[in-house]
């Protein structure tokens, strides 16, 4: 990164060592007493700029058997109190089901489809502005990260939830030069008509729409088989009432409850089959696992400052160490062997690893003593699943 200075660089080094590292909250205070830095070092770097985005995709070319990948958007609340926070509002958790005070983080991420793991990309906070809806505030996101080339430009599908499923989200997307193709789920009552394909009759404009479409009927529908045991794929190109435009709709049918029960996913892309549609989707689940990962340990809702800059950088800086802890594991996988992603052991063996290596400073030996690394092996694994 041409544009980060030799200062920046060795503080950046030494600030996602110790992130991995730290047991606990990731505040000034702990950062300062697991390394040789100060608090008041601490403050004035947060408050600087540093481009979290480029970092990333830099991090991102680094990972071991690359595969295709697709980006990923979501929102989390993060509990916030004071009065002079920035951002800070009401906003939904979906943990809780309840809007809560706080501040609210958008998270747009990128999934490798081989490994499927998702990697954070770009981190902003949301804060409202008057006479623009949050879905249009969460599209600026996506359009300021295609302009700036951001995402990669072989990234073809955005995967989004049901909240994303609004015209003011969809439409500056699918109009951008890129043409980025939406994947998200629809409410179960869904305003859907099927399209007309019979031949022109009588005088007049020519018929479009052919009714309402009636869940309860799915004569119309095209079967594509199973998808898994008792789930059913059916799919058909409709017409969206409220979005205004063609949409590719598949239906999950789950016929092993009592009452058969269907979810509703859909895609811009008309020509997506439905087996692809739904693993798409499955996919887009990844990105729940990063916040929480980032809020168990890598101190996402530990910020102390309330300015601006220091919360933007606070946020993206700990979805950053997330992905170097995610790369650094990758590289050491094995692909012959099953692969768990756990962060918490990753930064309890970095923490047992500094304070040994402290100790035996401390002692005068070295690890060239065959009991000595015995004893350091046996030590560093203590407390892990694998030891």
């Amino acid at each position: 990164m041409g544009n980060v200075n030799e200062w920046q660089r060795q503080f950046m080094l030494r600030l996602f060592s110790t992130v991995l590292l730290l047991q606990g909250k990731v505040n000034y205070s702990s950062l300062a007493r697991h390394s040789e830095l100060n608090e008041k070092t601490y403050r004035r770097w947060f408050g600087k700029d540093f481009d979290f985005a480029q970092f990333n995709l830099a991090c991102l070319a680094q990972r071991p058997a690359k595969g295709e990948l697709v980006a990923v958007m979501d929102a989390s609340t993060i509990p916030k109190s004071g009065h002079k926070t920035y951002g800070l509002g009401k906003f939904y958790s979906g943990c809780l089901g309840q809007v809560v005070k706080g501040v609210e983080i958008s998270e747009l991420a990128l999934i490798d489809r081989k490994s499927r793991q998702a990697f954070a990309l770009s981190t902003a906070q949301t804060v409202d502005e008057a006479g623009k809806t949050r879905p249009e505030l969460y599209a600026e996101q996506v359009m300021k990260a295609v302009s700036a080339e951001t995402i990669p430009t072989d990234v073809r599908y955005l995967l989004v939830d049901a909240f994303y499923s609004k015209r003011s989200f969809i439409d500056p997307i699918c109009e951008l030069d890129r043409g980025l193709e939406i994947v998200g789920k629809l409410r179960c009552d869904a305003n859907l008509k099927y399209l007309y394909r019979g031949a022109y009759e009588g005088l007049g404009r020519p018929k479009k729409y052919a009714g309402k479409v009636d869940f309860s009927n799915l004569h119309r529908f095209i079967y594509e088989g199973e998808f898994a045991t008792d789930l059913h794929i059916y799919t058909q190109t409709v017409w969206h009432v409220g979005l205004k435009r063609m949409i590719r709709l598949v239906l999950l049918l789950n016929t092993q409850a009592a009452q058969a029960r269907y979810i509703l996913l859909f895609s811009t892309d008309l020509e997506l089959a439905g087996k692809d549609l739904v693993q798409l989707y499955q996919l887009r689940f990844q990105i729940e696992f990063l916040f929480r990962d980032a809020k168990q340990c890598t101190g996402l809702t530990d910020c102390q400052a309330r300015s601006q800059h220091a919360l933007d950088f606070h946020f993206n800086m700990s979805m950053s160490a997330l992905n170097l802890a995610k790369l650094d594991l990758l590289q050491q996988h094995d692909a012959s062997d099953t692969f768990v992603f756990s962060l918490r052991s990753y930064i309890h063996r970095n923490f047992s690893h500094r304070l040994l290596c402290r100790l035996l400073d401390s002692l005068a030996l070295n690890l060239t003593c065959p009991k000595v690394n015995r004893a350091f092996k046996h030590a560093l694994a203590l407390g892990l699943d694998d030891a």
